[in-house]
């Protein structure tokens, strides 16, 4: 599996089991926990018919709690499959910990009070909403290039350019009224590797915040932007998109909210699909004409490419 699956109940095909010893015991001891934290949650896919069961979870935080018995989780083979198991959750979004049954049995209360404090300094310190930006670069590239050309044209005295990927992300977020804290996927085709790999695995200070980008290559890159999305609709709660093209409309409509939104400005009000803000072509040219995308908020793409290269909103 490409992408790791989300959290999920147990599927039909399991029949609960009564909880181990270990299991009864921290469950004794959670307290106030027990309001947020779940048990038999399945990270997997339908054909896999789950592929890992996890002990505990608690969602908010995106914490997986593992209670290893010694019976269990002793043996090399063993151990690698915890390994393994381990580093898919963690591409799911979650951190895992981990107690033996030693520690279990030995004071289940003192491993329930480290899961509280993590809890707590985790739900301390995480943003209000989790903001993830899903960027087409060839799209953008290409409107980059039709936007110095035409306002090259409009002024021969300005000495336009091409401005950096990151650049045009700064003036994406400042033209989308976000703040940042904000995970950046870039997908592109392997040949456009080489202008924006160094991108990847970095993290950018701005004004308002700071930005993370990952760059993700492949030759079908429009598809895979769109099955990322979905597999990891899980971690976001709001998305900004720089792309245009009518393949990315199931994949966003399936992880943006189905009710409408109402809004008043003065004495009009309307109605838009929340959750999501859209960097695209204007409304005559745009390819999601047609489609419940159009109810999306949305700015021109040009304005945010203009402004990284200098030109101010009058200009535009």
């Amino acid at each position: 599996m490409k992408y790791p699956g989300q959290p999920k109940s147990a599927p039909s095909w399991y029949r609960d089991r009564e909880p181990s010893h270990i299991e009864a015991e921290f469950s004794k001891e959670l307290g106030e926990l027990a309001d947020a934290i779940e048990s038999e949650q399945w990270f997997g896919d339908k054909e896999k018919h789950g592929r890992y069961r996890v002990d505990f979870i608690l969602r908010d935080a995106r914490l997986i709690i593992e209670l290893d018995g010694h019976a269990h989780h002793s043996t090399q083979e063993q151990l690698e499959k915890d390994a393994i198991r381990q580093r898919y959750l963690t591409r799911a979004g979650y951190s895992v910990i981990r107690f033996t049954g030693r520690e279990i049995n030995r004071s289940p209360q003192s491993c329930i009070e480290d899961v509280r404090t993590i809890y707590k300094e985790r739900m301390q310190r995480e943003p209000a909403k989790y903001r993830a930006m899903y960027i087409d670069y060839r799209f953008v590239y290409q409107e980059s290039f039709k936007v110095l050309q035409f306002y090259s044209e409009l002024y021969p005295d300005k000495e336009l350019k091409m401005q950096s990927l990151e650049k045009v992300i700064e003036s994406a977020i400042e033209w989308l009224h976000e703040k940042s804290f904000i995970t950046a996927f870039v997908f592109h085709l392997p040949e456009d590797g080489f202008e924006i790999q160094h991108l990847d695995a970095t993290t950018y200070e701005y004004e308002k915040g700071e930005i993370r980008i990952n760059t993700i290559s492949e030759e079908w890159y429009s598809l895979e932007l769109g099955e990322h999305m979905m597999s990891f609709a899980h971690l976001f709660d709001e998305y900004l998109v720089l792309a245009d093209d009518p393949v990315y409309v199931q994949p966003l409509l399936s992880v943006l909210p189905r009710e409408m939104t109402s809004e008043k400005l003065g004495s009009h009000e309307f109605q838009y699909i929340g959750n999501g803000k859209l960097l695209r072509r204007n409304n005559h040219e745009t390819s999601y004409l047609g489609t419940d995308l159009v109810k999306v908020k949305w700015q021109n793409i040009w304005y945010a490419i203009g402004s990284s290269m200098g030109l101010s909103l009058y200009e535009m």
